[in-house]
């Protein structure tokens, strides 16, 4: 037997669901790596090798009691100062900073003399993945999807009885 269109549009749609939650991946970094959040930390070089893309997060690990994430505008972030906190997380130990719009982000630890110790933090989020890390088809409409290419997708659906997989790899 044919498949019928009902079950040509589950693959259809199981397919393109699948490509989405490719393209819209986040990808979630860990503040200074094995340092966490903290004094004595080169954050400049943490940052340097890394890309940031709308999406991503930004997780700080910190001893809850002796550090805070403070959010500020680039002004605050040269002189140290929350004054003008953009968004703060108060020595709740795990704080997690959606990246939501492109961008330079700046962060700081208001605890005295912790910034100017170099516990400060500039990312620049780009507004899309570079070329370099998608492999970009296009659609019918004309747009561009972007699926990365080092993720293997695997779409199965029934259809009359069979099994009918559908593979990206």
């Amino acid at each position: 037997m044919a498949p019928n269109n009902a079950s040509r549009a589950l693959v259809a749609a199981l397919l393109a669901a699948g490509c989405a939650a490719l393209a819209s991946s986040a990808t979630t970094h860990t503040v200074g790596g094995v340092h966490s959040w903290m004094t004595g930390v080169d954050y400049a070089a943490w940052a340097s090798d890394k890309t940031f893309v709308v999406g991503d997060q930004l997780l700080f690990s910190y001893v809850r009691t002796d550090h805070t994430v403070t959010e500020v505008s680039r002004s605050g972030y040269d002189a140290c100062s929350g004054g003008d906190a953009r968004s703060e997380d108060n020595n709740s130990g795990l704080t997690t900073v959606t990246l939501a719009t492109p961008g330079a982000h700046y962060f700081i630890c208001v605890v005295p003399d912790h910034c100017a110790s170099g516990m400060r933090l500039a990312v620049n989020v780009s507004a899309a993945p570079s070329s370099g890390a998608a492999a970009t088809a296009s659609g019918a409409a004309g747009g561009a999807l972007q699926v990365p290419v080092t993720v293997p997708v695997v779409v199965a659906a029934a259809a009359t009885g069979a099994l009918t997989k559908l593979a990206l790899l």
